[in-house]
């Protein structure tokens, strides 16, 4: 019996809506499967024709250094219901696929607590034929029975609220039965003189106990008390006699390894944890996205047997790099060559991997290089007059008209982030400590994937880039930066995480990126945009000297086409930046948001809450970390302190 959720396509790769993902709808939340088990996959079988395709060679080459077996990116089809709950004919492969998850539902009514597959079962057997296909969203089949002859005999049921996530990105069901019967269990331990689990602040383990065939659970809330001491589990026989009753009280203190839940697994020591399903830590994609800039397939055959003549002829990694760029203009890195060299030629023996800032160094040059460009299928920017904005502080600005943004959903963690430059990384591998973050692959075919879902997107946006000279002449006159951003980078240093470990902060990533964020939260006012439709995209690295910002939205989202780029056609382009800084100068919690010592996540922000410069964690690439308006604004050593 399938049912059908209409979601965007954009959102079956996104920050809540992924492989891996949860995703609350009307009847229920579900999680979504692999991306290789989805209808659409299984039926086309590698054979997908053009408009299935998503073309972006410089996207693909990098991709392919790690997933050597790509073939191709696929664009996600489009989720679309025309006739309700029912999939029109025709189009049964034409979506994604997920399945209820938890998978424990309780009646409110009754108080029945089972798993779905007992439900449905139920309701099939005890059901008239013609209410059998009526079971969606999950209903109570005791009270249908029950109130057979009366008006109302349709309950709806209700997903219990908690599940188990593991480090190693797996997720499973509290196994209900077992902690229905952990008092009784902890009251054999204390009799026969084994203090275990006694108290409910050691770790419970469920690993002992034993569940008696005929068992029957009931799931009953409290109106007068609103924590987990509210809510209990009472175990019953077939008899209807109570075995047992048991509160939620000490749950999120319960470890279970994998093996007692999944008993094919290998990885016997890794220890699954409750948390409520709808928290954040439950679901962190690894999304990869590229803007589109003309690239040359550094790797094509043509480029390949030119350096294999080179080195035939003698020349080293070195000298064929500098040949190429002066006698085909083609710019490739000397490891790329020196690994083709010692592979033979087999592209597919080595990887290279880009980190994200080198990737996103191509677009930040190709844009920089080239005042304007007019390629209406992709590509469409062009650069600003000085006089529009304060050119004195931001060296030049970009009107970009139509980008095209293509993305990828390579893996998701679970419990904890991981930096972007792992995402093309294999896990590492630590046999002591089984606690260590471990992405997941979107397909069950893990590296080896052949092809992997994509969505392709077409917007518009406004590029700032900064002059280096003039950010390290702030930076060295005025000593009480450093000191002040010094806090944030020692929190950022001693985070017991994998997120950002590649980061390297600087007082120049801060001012940018609290600039970015400035800049979008004034758009909201200038454009109607809300930010939750802006985003933002990072170009910030010390060593590349790479000091941009694009800050765009996509089509589709809420406002007009063209509503960013047309502040950039005269002065209100310089108008926009000077109310920011104005703004940015008004906190409604000020003066302890401007003075404070540390605020946000482990204390990674200085000046900066909701009500000045954090926006929606969809728009921030940094999960709104590392941000402080004063060192823009203070009246002693502010970067737009003239303003």
């Amino acid at each position: 019996m399938g049912q059908f959720e209409q979601i965007q396509t954009r959102k079956a790769i996104s920050a809540y809506g992924g492989v891996g993902s949860i995703i609350e709808t009307r009847d229920g939340s579900i999680l979504i499967r692999s991306f290789n088990e989805w209808p659409f996959f299984q039926a086309v079988n590698g054979e997908f024709e053009e408009h299935n395709l998503i073309k972006d060679k410089r996207f693909k080459n990098r991709l392919s250094r790690y997933f050597q077996e790509l073939e191709n990116l696929v664009r996600i089809p489009i989720n679309d219901l025309e006739q309700g709950y029912r999939l029109p004919r025709g189009n049964e492969h034409k979506v994604l696929s997920a399945k209820y998850f938890p998978e424990w539902f309780y009646c409110n009514n009754c108080h029945k607590f089972d798993k779905i597959d007992s439900w449905l079962y139920n309701w099939r057997n005890n059901v008239e034929t013609y209410h059998k296909e009526n079971f969606h969203p999950p209903k109570c089949y005791s009270c249908y029975v029950k109130n057979r002859d009366k008006k109302r005999k349709f309950y709806d049921l209700e997903q219990v609220r908690f599940i188990l996530t593991a480090p190693n990105g797996d997720v499973a069901d509290i196994p209900w039965d077992k902690w229905a019967m952990l008092k009784q269990h902890q009251r054999q331990q204390k009799e026969d003189g084994n203090k275990e689990n006694e108290s409910s602040e050691e770790v419970v383990s469920l690993s002992s106990i034993n569940v008696p065939e005929d068992l029957i659970l009931e799931y009953k809330t409290s109106d007068k008390l609103d924590d987990l001491k509210g809510i209990w589990i009472i175990a019953k026989n077939q008899q209807g006699e109570q075995l047992n009753f048991t509160t939620l009280s000490g749950l999120f203190n319960l470890r279970i390894k994998i093996q007692e839940l999944f008993t094919n697994s290998n990885e016997i020591d890794i220890p699954f944890k409750p948390v409520i399903r709808s928290s954040n830590s439950v679901y962190y994609p690894n999304i990869l996205s590229s803007i589109y800039v003309p690239a040359n397939d550094e790797l094509n055959e043509f480029t390949i047997n030119l350096i294999k003549q080179l080195s035939e002829a003698g020349s080293n990694a070195t000298q064929i790099s500098q040949n190429l760029k002066i006698l085909k203009g083609i710019e490739l890195d000397v490891n790329i060559i020196q690994n083709l060299i010692e592979n033979d030629f087999d592209v597919k023996d080595f990887i290279i991997s880009q980190t994200e800032n080198e990737y996103r160094y191509d677009e930040y040059k190709f844009i920089l290089e080239n005042e304007r460009s007019d390629r209406k299928d992709e590509l469409v920017f062009e650069k600003i007059n000085n006089e529009y904005f304060q050119s004195e502080l931001i060296k030049s600005i970009y009107k970009m008209d139509k980008i095209k943004i293509t993305s990828v959903q390579t893996s998701y963690t679970r419990q904890e982030p991981i930096s972007a430059d792992s995402f093309l990384k294999d896990n590492e591998i630590d046999n002591e400590n089984k606690e260590i973050i471990r992405k997941k692959f979107t397909s069950k075919k893990d590296k080896d994937a052949r092809y992997l879902p994509a969505i392709e997107s077409f917007g518009e946006g406004i590029f700032f880039d900064f002059e280096d000279d003039k950010l390290k002449d702030w930076i060295n006159s005025n000593p009480l930066i450093q000191e002040r951003v010094s806090k944030i980078i020692d929190n950022h240093n001693n985070l017991d995480s994998n997120f950002n470990d590649s980061l390297l902060l600087t007082p120049k990533y801060i001012l940018l990126h609290t600039f970015s964020h400035l800049i979008i939260k004034e758009l909201e006012y200038l454009c109607g945009y809300p930010a939750t439709s802006i985003q933002e995209r990072l170009y910030i690295d010390n060593d590349l000297k790479m000091n941009g910002i694009l800050i765009y939205t996509i089509a589709g989202s809420e406002g007009s086409y063209g509503g960013l780029t047309s502040i950039c056609d005269d002065s209100k382009i310089g108008k926009l930046i000077k109310s920011a800084m104005i703004r940015a100068n008004d906190c409604a919690t000020d003066p302890i948001c401007y003075h404070t010592t540390g605020q946000g996540v482990s204390h990674l922000n200085l000046s900066a809450c909701f009500s000045c410069t954090l926006l929606p964690e969809t728009s921030c690439e940094m999960f709104n970390c590392y941000l402080d308006r004063r060192i823009l604004i203070d009246k002693d050593y502010g970067y737009f302190k003239g303003i």
